[in-house]
């Protein structure tokens, strides 16, 4: 038998049992923070969200009422009696004829977004992916015309539209829009200019040109920024009131946000058209948000990545 065999063996100490856990201080506090803290995030969320609401709920309901419920002493929210004479008004009347100003706006908003988003995309390709003398000097200058007031140009287009004969027309309305919009070729620059240049090398070595790479490759790239600047393009022609004031006079040119001011006078206001006319008109921008809501949200996130 050797030394190794006569030596005792080894004992194994037991396992020790777990440490009982303190329930009753810092863990509690954590297990309440994780339970009280969403929660109370939740219901600032709701209350806010509620808050903003408010306000189209009433006047969505307003719009249904008869014209005393609206300004009554004692609000109610749900109309009683319920009744669509606010919005007969507004298709029969002859004087102001709503269904008009919609069709004006429509057709208004939809020639800019179409002309804004041709001009800044152009523009913003030049700046972002060609190569030329004086391309950074130019950009600065065109950054330079965001710090011109809009109201400081108003004297001057307005002198120049008479001279042209073009006031009491739709031009002031489309063409200025369209072809002076810094922010829009900024904004789509920005986002440009996240693309790799590798996928213009690759082209320009299959030959293909700068139209072909600019129409191919960039704009089916650009979805999310080209929403963006289409949304935020119709949510500032659409609710323009400054412009249509000024260079409208004949009422069947006019828009809607013109249109709604007709209601107030400085005798009376007639709330139930007025908020009939209200819903009627942020209806195309609740739709407009809604599906393209996804891209709206990419295009902001992504745009300022570089």
């Amino acid at each position: 038998m050797t030394v190794e065999d006569t030596r005792a063996p080894e004992r194994i100490a037991p396992p020790r049992p777990p440490l009982p856990v303190d329930d009753t201080g810092d863990e509690r506090r954590r297990r309440a923070g994780r339970i009280i803290g969403p929660t109370a995030t939740y219901v600032v969320c709701v209350l806010a969200a509620l808050i903003a609401i408010g306000p189209f709920v009433w006047m969505l309901s307003s719009s249904f009422k008869e014209p005393g419920d609206v300004i009554s002493l004692t609000p109610h929210l749900l109309p009683n009696p319920f009744t669509l004479d606010n919005y007969a008004y507004l298709v029969n009347n002859g004087v102001l004829p709503f269904i008009r100003f919609l069709g004006n706006s429509a057709y208004i908003t939809v020639l800019v977004i179409i002309g804004r988003l041709m001009v800044c995309a152009l523009g913003a390709y030049g700046f972002a992916r060609l190569q030329f003398r004086g391309r950074d000097a130019a950009f600065g200058l065109l950054l330079a015309s965001l710090m011109i007031p809009d109201m400081l140009m108003v004297l001057p287009l307005y002198s120049a539209y008479v001279k042209a004969g073009l006031i009491d027309t739709h031009f002031p309305l489309i063409i200025p829009p369209i072809v002076a919009n810094t922010f829009g070729t900024f904004l789509l620059r920005q986002f440009f200019m996240t693309i790799p240049k590798e996928y213009d090398e690759a082209a320009l070595v299959d030959g293909a040109s700068h139209f072909r790479i600019f129409v191919s490759i960039i704009l089916p790239l650009s979805k999310p920024a080209l929403a963006t600047l289409a949304v935020l393009t119709f949510v500032n022609v659409w609710n323009d009131f400054f412009g249509p004031l000024v260079y409208l006079s004949d009422v069947n040119k006019f828009t809607v946000p013109v249109g709604l001011a007709f209601f107030q006078t400085q005798d009376s206001t007639q709330y139930g058209p007025l908020m009939a006319g209200a819903t009627l008109a942020i209806i195309p921008t609740v739709l407009v948000f809604v599906f393209a809501q996804k891209y709206f949200t990419r295009g902001i996130s992504m745009t300022g990545i570089k």
